[in-house]
C-alpha cells in the first residue's frame, strides 16, 4: 500500500476521544423534523406525546413565532415557553437571552442550540407553514458547509372536519377552507418531494383513534426508541392552541392560569376554548367528533367541489365516501 495513502498513524488516545465524541454524537448536527400541515391538525398534542415518548426527540413549537418571522408569526405570541408558564416556572431552555440571540434568518443554527440545551439528537420544529420550511432549506443550500439531515411530518385532518373548524374559528366560508386545505397540502407534499426530504403523513383521525401504533410509526420514522410510560416533566415548547395543554398540565391547572389573564387576553382565550371545554381529559383529548352529522348535503358538496381536493384527500390516505358519510347530517355515523 502506497504510505501517502496510509496518512499519519492515529495515537490511541486520539482514537479512544475520537470514539467518545461519536458515541455522544457531538459532532454530528442533529435531525430537524418540521411539521408542516393545516390548522386544527393535532400536531401540537403530536409533537408533546413524542417528547413525553420518543427518547432524544423534543417538540420546540412554533419557532416562527418565537422568532417573530414577517407576515407568518403572531404579534407578541409564542415568545417563551407554554408550559412552563403555565405551572409559573422560569424555561431554563426558552430564555430572553436565547430569543435575542436566535434569528428566523438561521433556523437549523436555532434548531442546533436547542438540540444542545435540551440534550436531544432530533428536534421537531412545528411552525407547520410550508414557507418556514422552504426557508430552512435555502438557507442550508447558502451554506455548503451545513449537513443537517432534514425531515417533514405532514400532519393532517380531514378536509371536512377542517373546513368545519376553520368556518367555526374565522365566519370564512366552508368553500374558502377547503381552498386553504387543499394549496396547504399540495404545496408541502410538492415541496418534500422537490427537495428529497424523507416525509411521513399521520392523520389526526388516525392518532386520536390509535395513538400508540402512530407513535411507533414515527418511532420507527426517526429510528429512535419508543419509551412504554411518558415523561411529562421534559415537555418544553412555545405556541399551540390551549387545549393542547390539557393532558401534561392538567386542567385545573390550566383553568387557573385563563382566570388570571388580564383584560383582552382572558376574554380571547375564554373563547378560544369555549368549544373544547367538553372534550378535555386529563390524561388525553377525547376523539373530535363534533363535526359528524353537521353538514347538509349542499354543505358538503361545497368543501368537495374545490378543484383536487377529492384527489388529494386519497393521496393522504382518507378514503372519502366515509368522510362524506359521517358528515351529512340523518346518516348513520360510523368511525372513519
Amino acid at each position: 500500500m502506497d504510505a501517502e495513502k496510509q496518512g499519519a498513524p492515529v495515537q490511541p488516545g486520539r482514537l479512544a476521544n475520537l470514539r467518545f465524541r461519536l458515541r455522544d454524537g457531538q459532532d454530528r448536527p442533529p435531525t430537524s423534523v418540521f411539521v408542516v400541515g393545516t390548522l386544527f391538525s393535532g400536531s401540537t398534542l403530536l409533537g408533546r406525546d413524542m417528547t413525553t415518548r420518543i427518547r432524544g426527540a423534543h417538540y420546540v413549537g412554533e419557532l416562527n413565532n418565537f422568532t417573530q418571522m414577517p407576515e407568518y408569526s403572531h404579534k407578541d405570541a409564542g415568545r417563551e415557553c407554554g408550559p412552563c408558564s403555565l405551572l409559573g416556572k422560569e424555561c431554563r431552555h426558552f430564555t430572553n437571552a436565547l430569543r435575542e440571540q436566535v434569528s428566523y434568518d438561521d433556523i437549523l443554527g436555532m434548531h442546533r442550540r436547542f438540540a444542545r440545551s435540551l440534550g436531544v439528537s432530533v428536534v421537531v420544529d412545528g411552525s407547520k407553514y410550508v414557507a418556514w420550511l422552504r426557508q430552512a432549506i435555502e438557507q442550508q443550500f447558502a451554506d455548503p458547509a451545513n449537513r443537517a439531515p432534514v425531515n417533514v411530518i405532514v400532519t393532517a385532518r380531514n378536509p371536512i372536519a377542517f373546513a368545519i373548524s376553520y368556518r367555526n374559528r374565522t365566519g370564512e366560508p366552508l368553500w374558502r377552507g377547503a381552498g386553504l386545505w387543499r394549496d396547504t397540502y399540495v404545496d408541502a407534499l410538492r415541496t418534500a418531494n422537490t427537495y428529497g426530504l424523507p416525509h411521513i403523513v399521520v392523520r389526526y383521525e388516525d392518532y386520536m383513534a390509535r395513538p400508540e401504533q402512530s407513535l411507533e410509526r414515527l418511532a420507527g420514522f426517526l429510528h429512535l426508541p419508543l419509551d412504554s410510560e411518558p415523561d411529562n416533566t421534559r415537555i418544553h415548547d412555545t405556541g399551540g392552541n390551549w387545549s393542547s395543554f390539557v393532558p401534561y398540565v392538567g386542567k385545573d391547572q390550566l383553568e387557573e392560569y385563563i382566570r388570571r389573564l388580564d383584560g383582552p387576553g382572558r376574554a380571547e382565550a375564554e373563547d378560544f376554548v369555549r368549544h373544547a371545554r367538553a372534550y378535555w381529559n386529563d390524561e388525553r383529548p377525547r376523539e373530535d367528533t363534533r363535526w359528524r352529522g353537521s353538514l347538509e348535503t349542499g354543505e358538503v358538496n361545497a368543501v368537495l367541489s374545490t378543484p383536487g381536493l377529492t384527489d388529494l384527500a386519497s393521496v393522504l390516505g382518507y378514503n372519502v365516501a366515509e368522510v362524506v358519510h359521517a358528515a351529512v347530517r340523518g346518516a348513520p355515523t360510523k368511525p372513519c
